[in-house]
């Protein structure tokens, strides 16, 4: 013989439909006592910190944190899924749907992370990356053809002269082979 629902609700404080939920999982209801032994001894499940939700604006970082994060849930969901499946659990299908929305959630942070990278990039137009390169490197050449002057007396104090000409066959020598590579490029 069991107590009416409403009255174990009562006597909980609870609506008396959560009482049919609580005793399909298992509450006993053949008196108000035992109804609340079992659940007071629930209780550490029932309460269980609410997920924190995720920041309202998501850097760069925080998205990549919440990635690696996902990850792991959709692991997780992804096993529970599969033992469900070689349980033969009639919530199987709960726990693919579960796996399902988490695996596309993961795939909509992933994406919008790629969104983000592409976003932030900035590109120039090759034009101008031409022109840049090569206002570099007339400043190289006339650095290199100011070289042999500028440390001869510094490399040779006795003698100079001699270390003028060396550096300027290096220099010679450099040129022409930045000049071979270009045009070979």
């Amino acid at each position: 013989m069991s107590v009416p629902l409403k009255e174990i609700a009562d006597a909980l404080g609870v609506k008396p439909q959560y009482i049919s939920v609580l005793k399909r999982r298992g509450m006993p209801v053949s008196t108000v006592d035992a109804a609340r032994d079992w659940y007071l001894a629930q209780g550490d499940k029932r309460s269980r910190p609410a997920p924190i939700a995720a920041p309202q604006s998501l850097d760069d970082g925080t998205l990549a944190d919440g990635i690696a994060a996902h990850k792991a849930l959709v692991s997780q969901a992804r096993g529970v899924w599969q033992a469900a499946m070689d349980q033969g659990d009639s919530n199987q299908g709960k726990f693919q749907t579960a796996y399902n929305q988490s695996y596309k959630t993961l795939l909509d942070l992933e994406a919008e992370q790629e969104r983000r990278l592409k976003e932030s990039r900035t590109f120039i137009l090759r034009a101008e990356a031409e022109a840049s390169m090569k206002q570099l490197m007339a400043e190289v050449v006339n650095r290199l053809d100011k070289l042999a002057l500028d440390v001869a007396e510094q490399c040779n104090p006795a003698n100079p002269p001699i270390a003028v000409k060396a550096l300027e066959a290096w220099v010679r020598r450099t040129r022409e082979a930045l000049c071979s590579d270009e045009t070979e490029a």
